[in-house]
């Protein structure tokens, strides 16, 4: 009868007898004593460990659940000498063990050791015993070819464990697990570490030369931005002083006699004083800021300047900006709240009985002592402002048949409000010359409406009902419903035309 003891190899539960604990045990210290002082050594007892688990398991069968002396034996001859891990000069026991054959079970491991990615070629590659290189070319071709090969790359990489100790190293080889063939994985792998420190350290040599050499470059470009926004915010600076201090006079449009300002065109699109001011505020916040920042980029960029002060005042600048767009938006959302609805009029003008209606857009306004005639009319550019009116020219024309045999045109406004009644009244105070002599309707080119109703897409248009068999022209010219080319035929014209301010004549 043989006293046993219960004992634990990595988690993995045995029963074995006295004697063969003792024999085992005092294996595993000598084993500690030579690697107490090597680096490593916990995961070299543990790799054994594992291993005598893994033999002890396959020697031990239903009828047989206790280790016995010649088991520990057995499995100590196969992992071998503990003083392997010594320094070949030091003294060591005279015991010894010889190694008998053991089954090598070799098991797929991702190598990320030699791997590119994450290493499940470098495994394929020991499990299989092929060159690597093969095995990187087939996944290749499978993702250029198969289609298949990159998701199968990825759930290999998840379901593959990756070979971390020297154990599994070991397995992943087909080596045998004894401490031979571990101290040899060890030793290899140090060297590989060695190695790959002195071509690292190599390589960033190089790299900090080719570094320096970029950071220079890197610098040169640094100064010639940051002159480049310094400049930039310098212009934008002198700028915004000539507009918002100076105003000038450079919109083409004329305003008693003169160009208009920024400020000028402003007040007619503006519901209210109140609206012009936030948009003044707003311009100043946002180009303020904007010309900040641009001005300590530059100083940045070019001194490698770095201190709280440039910080906060970015941090300032940047605030300063949110609140300059906060109120340039309600500026633009108010205002646009007053185009939101259109109003449409419409009014009889004249009904003519004739085959031909004339429709003249150019009139001349006096003679003078010599003979000249002004023909011209003074309103060019965008619009006109005077006697608190504001003119603008350009009036539409749309032909229709009509319904009966006679001629028959109409006026129609259009205007922009915040709401339907305002729309509608401001399309009312619209004023469109219009006078008809004999069979000829005299028509302005322009059209005008008080400067309080702000310029709201006031609109004109004259609607023209023609008889079948009438015509239409303009300073003599048949425009409607057919136009004579420059060879005399006759080309079906279309329904819509534009007169300019000059009286200039266009359709489609």
């Amino acid at each position: 009868m043989y006293k046993t003891i219960s004992i634990h190899l990595q988690g993995t539960p045995f029963q074995i007898e006295e004697g063969a604990y003792e024999i085992l045990r005092n294996y595993l210290d000598r084993l500690k004593r030579v690697l107490h002082n090597q680096k490593g050594s916990e995961e070299i007892v543990q790799d054994v460990e594992l291993r005598m688990a893994e033999l002890f398991t396959k020697q031990l069968q239903p009828s047989k659940k206790v280790i016995e002396q010649a088991m520990v034996e057995e499995v100590l001859a196969i992992l071998g000498n503990p003083e392997i891990f010594g320094d070949d000069e030091a003294t060591t026991e005279k015991e010894s063990y010889s190694s008998p054959e053991a089954t090598i079970e070799k098991r797929l491991f991702r190598d990320e050791e030699n791997a590119i990615l994450g290493g499940v070629c470098a495994g394929f590659a020991n499990y299989m015993n092929w060159d690597v290189t093969f095995i990187r070319a087939i996944y290749v071709l499978l993702i250029i070819f198969g289609g298949f090969g990159f998701p199968l790359y990825i759930v290999l990489w998840i379901i593959t464990p990756k070979a971390k100790t020297s154990f599994e190293k070991l397995q992943m080889k087909g080596k045998p697990v004894n401490l031979e063939s571990m101290k040899s994985e060890i030793e290899n792998a140090a060297d590989r570490i060695q190695k790959k420190s002195k071509a690292w350290s190599s390589k960033l040599q190089e790299e900090q030369g080719i570094q320096t050499g970029i950071k220079k470059i890197i610098r040169v470009f640094s100064v010639f931005f940051g002159l480049g926004a310094l400049l930039l915010g310098t212009t934008f600076f002198i700028t915004a002083i000539v507009f918002l201090f100076g105003d000038p006079d450079f919109i083409p449009a004329q305003i008693n006699g003169e160009f208009m300002s920024l400020g000028d065109f402003g007040t007619l699109i503006l519901e209210s004083p109140t609206d012009s001011d936030y948009l003044m505020w707003g311009i100043i916040f946002t180009a303020s800021s904007v010309i900040g920042l641009l001005w300590l980029t530059g100083i940045r960029a070019i001194f490698s300047f770095k201190s709280s002060i440039i910080r906060y005042s970015s941090l300032s600048l940047i605030f300063m900006m949110v609140v300059g767009i906060i109120l340039l938006s309600l500026t633009g959302a108010k205002t646009g709240r007053a185009f939101a609805i259109n109003g449409e009029i419409e009014r009889d003008l004249f009904t003519i009985d004739t085959t031909v209606l004339n429709l003249k857009f150019e009139q001349a306004t006096g003679v003078d002592k010599q003979g000249f005639k002004t023909v011209s009319r003074g309103d060019r550019g965008v619009i006109k402002v005077a006697n608190d009116r504001i003119y603008l020219h350009g009036v539409k024309i749309e032909y229709r048949k009509s319904m009966d045999s006679i001629f028959h045109v109409k006026q129609y406004f259009t205007a922009n409000g915040r709401d339907h009644q305002k729309a509608i009244l401001k399309a009312k105070h619209i004023d469109f010359k219009t006078d008809l002599i004999g069979k000829t309707v005299h028509a302005s080119t322009f059209y005008t409406f008080p400067i309080q109703d702000k310029l709201r897409d006031q609109k004109v248009k004259l609607i023209v009902e023609v008889p079948q068999n009438g015509q239409v022209k303009v300073n003599g010219k048949i425009v409607y419903p057919f136009l004579e080319d420059e060879l005399d035929t006759k080309v079906e014209e279309n329904s819509h035309a534009y007169v300019h301010g000059d009286g200039e004549y266009d359709s489609w």
